[in-house]
């Protein structure tokens, strides 16, 4: 059943770009929901999960905090926030350099990577009512909107 979005919000569009923005923007919130929902038995939120990913992508499991920056899918998360968060939980460990004490690296922990993979895991049995096709269209015009 399509959800139309002038029905679902009660208002009228005054062109298709003003859907499109108000589409964008309540898909964006549907699809954060229901990440949440699928990570939430895991005590992790997406971009947390995020964080794990991008470190478990480095070499020996371990990523120094400018790279942690530059890789995040929000680019307006707190890193630091975040990086103290899966510390406080056990997933990581904090470790300056002894050349720079101003480079901090984050290494993974056994459950940081366990969590991870688990993480990883209910991210994949995410699925969406299009054929392959349609996501593949749909992926296009996104990339094609942004560029």
């Amino acid at each position: 059943m399509l959800m139309e979005i002038e029905k679902v919000i009660n208002h009228q569009f005054q062109n298709e770009s003003q859907k499109l923005i108000a589409e964008l923007l309540y898909s964006a919130n549907w699809l954060e929901n229901l990440i949440a929902k699928a990570l939430s038995p895991l005590d992790i939120s997406f971009q947390q999960l995020n964080v794990l990913r991008i470190i478990h992508g480095q070499e020996a499991n371990k990523a120094n905090v400018q790279v942690i920056k530059d890789r995040m899918i929000d680019d307006r998360s707190n890193v630091s926030r975040l990086l103290n968060k899966l510390c406080e939980k056990g997933f990581t460990l904090k470790d300056r350099c002894t050349r720079d004490q101003r480079v901090v690296y984050i290494a993974l922990t056994e459950k940081g990577i366990e969590v991870m993979k688990q993480g990883k895991a209910k991210m994949e049995q995410i699925q969406f009512s299009l054929n392959n096709k349609k996501l593949q269209n749909l992926n296009n015009l996104l990339e094609e909107l942004r560029s």
